[in-house]
């Protein structure tokens, strides 16, 4: 291989070397390809708590359910013949990019019917979580989970949303300005550049966090806006692919060595510390690289305080599951109050 090497540089002594990104996504290829070659066995939810800081809803906000329940996120795949294997993952940038490249060729190439003029994108997503920690409280990885499911209803020109309200179905506007935007037809004109995308994520961040803030801050935040794109929106293949390319350019992006369970189907976590105490999670498939949902784990304690007006100060503990979305449906449907 030495000696092939050698005499393909000799014949061409000018060619420059293939570029990091190029190197990478050739090898993600190659990974795709193997991958398909070697079946896999095993089987194949917009709540937010405010520490978080992203919008919690559009248009005065969503019902929420009341009831706790206690959900088990299953870390790490089985070996053998009744679960699904563990995933070669291991944290290094090089195969959080390898990964990233993965799913954006997997995903700009999937067939894809835009809509029509005048038709709605509906939503469904599960959210867990413990909620808004009270003042004075603390929050640990034993704190009962909440559980709802929420269906929202967006016009694709932006103009107006829908959910229902105590049963009853609600159509209001949607104002303007939302970052990330949550309407396809902003979606839609998002930059296809890596580059480009992510300083239109840190141009539209909010006030505090711009560019010339620290170099974390503005890192996280602009992984955290790419991510709530994804969470927000039916994302169309190209600007999907152009996501996951941009992600793959941030700084501090890692590739959790375990699999989380997401409803029984196994998937690759990339994530980002954000805020110095969380783990913002982008979950996806493991094998199709389709878009499961998301997840925050708290990784160190944390004291946050009552913000702006409140007095008094909450604690969460390393290991809290902050919010935990599972993505259950997704669709262009003709009116408001239609399911897929």
């Amino acid at each position: 291989m030495n000696d092939d090497l050698t005499t393909l540089r000799a014949l061409r002594p000018n060619t420059a070397p293939p570029s990091t990104e190029a190197r990478t996504a050739a090898h993600a290829a190659l990974m795709e390809r193997a991958a398909s070659s070697a079946p896999v066995r095993g089987r194949t939810r917009r709540l937010r708590p405010s520490r978080v800081g992203l919008r919690l809803a559009v248009a005065g906000g969503l019902a929420t359910a009341a009831a706790a329940v206690t959900v088990a996120v299953g870390l790490g795949g089985a070996d053998g013949d009744n679960g699904p294997r563990t995933v070669p993952t291991s944290g290094p940038v090089a195969d959080v990019q390898t990964v990233l490249y993965q799913a954006a060729n997997r995903t700009g190439s999937r067939p894809f019917t835009p809509p029509r003029p005048g038709q709605w994108t509906y939503l469904e997503t599960r959210y867990t979580s413990p909620g808004k920690p009270p003042i004075g409280g603390v929050q640990t990885p034993k704190s009962p989970l909440k559980t709802r499911v929420d269906r929202l209803w967006t016009r694709i020109d932006g103009t107006r949303v829908a959910q229902y309200d105590h049963g009853r179905l609600t159509v209001a506007p949607t104002g303007a300005g939302a970052m990330p935007p949550v309407d396809y037809g902003s979606v839609t004109k998002i930059p296809l550049d890596p580059d480009a995308l992510i300083a239109w994520a840190k141009k539209g961040a909010p006030a505090g966090v711009r560019p010339g803030s620290p170099a974390d801050a503005s890192d996280a935040q602009t992984f955290g806006i790419l991510a709530s794109l994804l969470n927000d929106n039916l994302v169309p293949p190209r600007q999907e692919a152009a996501v996951y390319r941009a992600m793959a350019k941030i700084p501090g992006v890692t590739l959790e060595r375990r699999t989380v369970d997401v409803a029984g189907r196994p998937a690759l976590a990339v994530s980002r510390i954000v805020e110095g105490y969380l783990r913002q999670e982008v979950l996806l498939d493991r094998t199709s690289y389709a878009y499961l949902g998301e997840r925050s784990v708290v990784v160190k304690d944390h004291t946050g305080d009552a913000g702006t007006g409140g007095n008094g100060t909450w604690k969460v503990e390393k290991g809290t599951i902050d919010v935990f979305s599972v993505r259950l449906a997704a669709a262009f449907v003709d009116k408001p109050g239609q399911r897929p």
